[in-house]
């Protein structure tokens, strides 16, 4: 996959001054994008969110926004969730590797 550049970003709460003028549909609960954050809450409340090391990358839709071709991957995809795993981030970069040789 070729990039023009690569941005790591650290924290417990998202910092979105990176992507302030891009289309991103956040949670208001959690600071993570939308469809992720949906899905995780609807995993919680289905009795599906009890054991964190059980849960795997939702898919590549999920990490999907408004923004064409613009991804939040890994601890910044959980916005305030406390829940995410590094495994998890691996999977969401693999899935979005999948998604973007499909382009």
């Amino acid at each position: 996959v070729e990039a023009d550049h690569l941005v790591s970003l650290t924290g417990y709460r998202p910092n979105a001054d990176l992507y302030r003028e891009l289309h991103v549909h956040q949670c208001y609960a959690s600071d993570g994008p939308m469809k992720l954050a949906a899905t995780l809450l609807a995993a919680a409340a289905g009795g599906g969110g009890g054991d964190c090391l059980k849960q795997a990358a939702p898919g590549a839709a999920t990490l999907r926004n408004p923004e064409p071709r613009f991804y939040i991957l890994g601890m910044k995809s959980y916005g305030r969730n406390s829940s995410f795993l590094m495994r998890v981030g691996y999977e969401q970069c693999s899935l979005l590797v999948e998604e973007l040789a499909d382009c």
